[in-house]
């Protein structure tokens, strides 16, 4: 039995994820959401193997209590705070998103997941200095703090990923 852990799972990606992934009758799916910007309605709770938790990907205790209950085989990290107002609005409440990476990478590596797999996004980019943009030649050029999250969660993944 596969058991798969995806936080955001009630977003968009991290629904249609989810119901990708039931497909296959040997996966259990524990779905990981505050619903802030997910909706429970995203996901079909009838589904045997799907588990879903009302938690803060961010919490370091509400993440640990589920990592040690659910000795899961692949972590996707696709919780975060979404959309462009709401992050202008609220750019502390990005940063947060940090310790949420950092914590699940952590209880990652310590509760023997195989894969972790994070979700960035191409604002990493910022503005394009040339076009088309190549991913390895285009510069890091963040100046929103949704984009500076997901810079730092590469950097944390490619770090963890090395040690």
């Amino acid at each position: 039995m596969r058991k798969i852990l995806i936080t955001g799972g009630a977003g968009n990606i991290g629904s249609a994820l989810t119901a990708k992934l039931l497909e296959d009758e040997k996966t259990q799916v524990t779905v990981v959401d505050d619903l802030s910007t997910g909706s429970i309605s995203k996901l079909d709770l009838s589904k045997p193997g799907l588990r879903f938790i009302n938690a803060n990907a961010n919490s370091r205790q509400d993440m640990t209590e589920v990592m040690l209950s659910g000795s899961f085989d692949y972590v996707f990290h696709y919780a975060a705070l979404v959309g462009v107002k709401r992050t202008q609005d609220n750019p502390i409440k990005v940063l947060d998103d940090i310790d949420g990476i950092k914590n699940l990478l952590t209880l990652s590596k310590n509760t023997g997941v195989k894969r972790f797999f994070f979700s960035s996004s191409s604002e990493v980019y910022g503005e394009p200095v040339s076009i088309p943009q190549n991913e390895d030649t285009t510069p890091l050029n963040s100046r929103v703090p949704y984009a500076v999250v997901k810079n730092v969660g590469e950097a944390f993944c490619r770090s963890f990923h090395q040690e």
